[in-house]
């Protein structure tokens, strides 16, 4: 008898709590599993199965598991070998294998790819600060022009009120 892994089991006592009615449904007939209310179930189903309250991480697990959305809308998934019941399916719901690297040669040249993507990344991160840097200075010179130009502006609307102040005087 195979042994039904820990995420399975607790998918399958999600679905047969009595409380769940209203955040998740389990349609039989289409084996799909639909999450209603996406912040109700992080915040009163996943922390009393998991240790976590986080559904990108429940959502990542399910397609590892081979749960995948079906509805860009809705947050609905079925299984792609599932056919009959998520109850009686156990042997079709199994976790992905990860790819694993056979050698090190190809163990080197991954890492080496990934150290030249992050250092694309850094210097892609350099060039955006570098321009963020030059717009924030650009804008402060601007702004500082403007400050002192309201002041210039101030100062005449002054001497125009004491002008006119005078004329009216006489």
């Amino acid at each position: 008898m195979n042994k039904i892994p820990p995420f399975v089991r607790k998918l399958r006592a999600i679905v047969k709590e009595p409380t769940i009615k209203g955040i998740v449904n389990w349609d039989e007939k289409s084996c799909v599993l639909t999450i209603l209310k996406p912040e109700d179930f992080s915040i009163k189903i996943l922390p009393f199965y998991f240790k976590h309250c986080n559904f990108s991480s429940f959502v990542r697990q399910l397609n590892l598991y081979g749960f995948h959305k079906i509805d860009s809308q809705l947050w609905m998934f079925r299984h792609e070998k599932l056919t009959t019941s998520l109850f009686s399916g156990s042997d079709v719901i199994i976790r992905k294998k990860r790819y694993t690297i056979k050698n090190d040669f190809n163990k080197n040249i991954s890492i080496e790819n990934r150290i030249n993507e992050i250092k694309i990344f850094v210097r892609r991160m350099f060039i955006f600060l570098t321009k963020i840097l030059d717009l924030f200075v650009q804008h402060h010179d601007n702004i500082r022009t403007v400050v002192k130009l309201v002041k210039i502006l101030s100062y005449e609307i002054h001497d125009l009120r004491v002008n006119i102040s005078k004329i009216n005087g006489k």
